[in-house]
């Protein structure tokens, strides 16, 4: 239905299903709907994409979009010799379980061999931008310590999944010689349909401005990526806790014995 042009209509269904599983708070299948959401808004509106196309081509074009808007990117900017952009998210449940994803792009690539994960450590409580700069610490003091290859390297941009809330509190603690930058869903809503659209700010001597960019490709996947990663991986990490046996928790009872009294 999608590829043969009921591309809004298949997309306000989505959304309302999303809207009616986040009000039932069941926030992972509404996160998951949310990132399809996306995917089928990426095809419609920056694929070259037709039905006759398979995995590989859809895949190869969408690779050819991200290299040409990282491209585009450096001339925006003004980075000369840019070649890698780390993006931040954080994934918890009203701050329970927190997560700090990083992820990464090289030359306009998806670099998932650098792809990391923070436990926070600092936090329990919802506050996003605290925890973000939890893990922007974490991450900046590894800079040219040679411990871990992905961690090492100095980023040419750090882009995190936020606004100027977010930035506000961050931008003091990342070097001056990184372009820090924020994505987050903007309150100027695109008459076609009447959604929300992605702004982009740019911290700039200290002053956070809303910026446009011409081809942003490569900043959505980016935010899209880190936010997958960062779910992915709480998912996976909920699902260990919740296979744990309230045995475990009682001191002196071992693996025999909890069999024992399982039996």
């Amino acid at each position: 239905k999608f590829l043969n042009g009921r591309q809004s209509n298949h997309i306000k269904r989505l959304e309302k299903e999303m809207i009616k599983l986040s009000s039932e708070e069941n926030y992972e299948k509404a996160a998951q709907l949310r990132d399809r959401i996306n995917d089928l808004r990426y095809i419609g509106e920056a694929i070259d994409f037709t039905y006759y196309d398979d995995t590989e081509s859809y895949q190869s074009k969408r690779e050819k979009a991200r290299i040409k808007s990282f491209n585009s990117l450096a001339l925006e900017l003004g980075i000369k010799s840019m070649r890698r952009i780390e993006c931040y998210d954080i994934s918890n449940m009203q701050g329970k379980n927190a997560y700090g994803s990083m992820v990464v792009a090289l030359d306009g690539q998806l670099k998932r061999s650098d792809y990391r994960i923070f436990k926070i450590k600092s936090k329990d409580t919802p506050d996003d931008p605290g925890m973000l700069k939890e893990v922007l610490l974490r991450r900046i003091k590894n800079i040219g310590i040679d411990i871990d290859e992905s961690l090492t390297v100095k980023p040419d941009v750090i882009l995190i999944d936020g606004g100027i809330s977010q930035l506000s509190v961050v931008r003091e603690y990342v070097p001056k010689d990184i372009a820090l930058m924020g994505i987050s869903k903007g309150k100027h809503l695109k008459r076609s349909g009447g959604r929300k659209v992605d702004e982009f700010w740019f911290v700039k001597e200290g002053d956070i401005l809303r910026i446009n960019i011409d081809t942003p490709e490569i900043l959505i996947d980016l935010r899209n990526e880190a936010h997958r990663f960062a779910i992915s991986h709480y998912r996976r990490q909920s699902i260990k806790v919740s296979k744990r046996s309230v045995l475990d928790d009682i001191k002196g009872i071992g693996p025999k014995k909890k069999k024992l009294l399982k039996e």
